[in-house]
């Protein structure tokens, strides 16, 4: 009855109550979200991945969130991180919103649940391929990039270059150009 008379005023004011069940996982529970404590720990190590070598402060102001935001999240110790954090977490992770939820709820019976996340993680298997195919993966990824969209000084229908400066689109043609010449040469 105490434990009762303690946690309910507090649930109620704060909407936010942590479960602990007998396995000691912790689950947060806020608004119908189950964040468990293996899905705060595989954000906390997104974050940091991403991240890098940045200080924390430089990446939370690149973010759009406090440093103290993302430090408690590199910590595990935001149990209920806020969607409009999320949201902003994102483009930083390679993540949408909705993946991070679903690492967050440990939830892997979503098809579009994707295992590979940064450069790192397929770069092996890239670097495994026949230069023809090395090559039809670097098209792919090119055309991505060269879509219409307005671009970083809000010309459209200019992409980016492989050091994420501003590409033309004529030299844009002229790497797609190569590409293709590469994949021509390739007897198989």
């Amino acid at each position: 009855m105490e434990l009762t008379r303690l946690i309910l005023p507090l649930y109620l004011t704060s909407s936010i109550y942590l479960l602990t069940c007998s396995s000691g996982k912790i689950f947060t529970e806020t608004m119908g979200n189950l964040y468990t404590r293996a899905g705060l720990e595989k954000l906390a190590q997104i974050v940091r991945d991403a991240r890098g070598q940045k200080s924390v402060r430089a990446f939370a102001t690149a973010v759009g969130v406090s440093h103290r935001t993302i430090a408690r999240i590199e910590d595990a110790d935001l149990h209920e991180p806020e969607i409009s954090t999320l949201q902003k977490l994102g483009p930083m992770t390679g993540y949408t919103k909705e993946e991070l939820i679903a690492i967050l709820e440990e939830r892997h019976d979503d098809q579009a649940f994707r295992e590979y996340r940064t450069a790192e993680d397929v770069m092996p298997m890239i670097n495994q391929l026949p230069d023809t195919e090395a090559a039809r993966v670097a098209q792919s990824i090119v055309a991505r990039l060269a879509r219409p969209k307005v671009s970083l000084n809000g010309v459209p229908g200019e992409g980016l270059s492989l050091h994420m400066e501003l590409m033309s689109q004529s030299n844009l043609a002229d790497l797609l150009r190569a590409i293709a010449e590469r994949i021509e040469q390739d007897p198989h």
